[in-house]
């Protein structure tokens, strides 16, 4: 077993720890430079997860692009 955070984990940990989170701000939490990961393979990994994680109600979306925890991510990462 792998003590891997998956990518849902880490984006919920980062929203924990701001109070907003964006693309820019999960580059940088998340510890990943636009050199290492394109911006195509990074929207279609990370931001993909953080709009399911809005649909799972985890997280609220405030406006394009960026989101904050709610009750239920902070249940879930507890």
């Amino acid at each position: 077993m792998s003590n891997h955070k998956t990518i849902a984990q880490r984006v919920l940990h980062a929203a924990t720890k701001e109070k907003t989170i964006s693309t820019s701000v999960l580059r940088r939490r998340m510890r990943i430079p636009a050199t290492q990961m394109a911006s195509e393979y990074f929207n279609n990994s990370v931001m993909r997860t953080t709009r399911l994680l809005a649909e799972e109600k985890m997280l609220k979306r405030t406006g394009r692009g960026e989101y904050t925890i709610t009750k239920k991510g902070i249940k879930a990462m507890a």
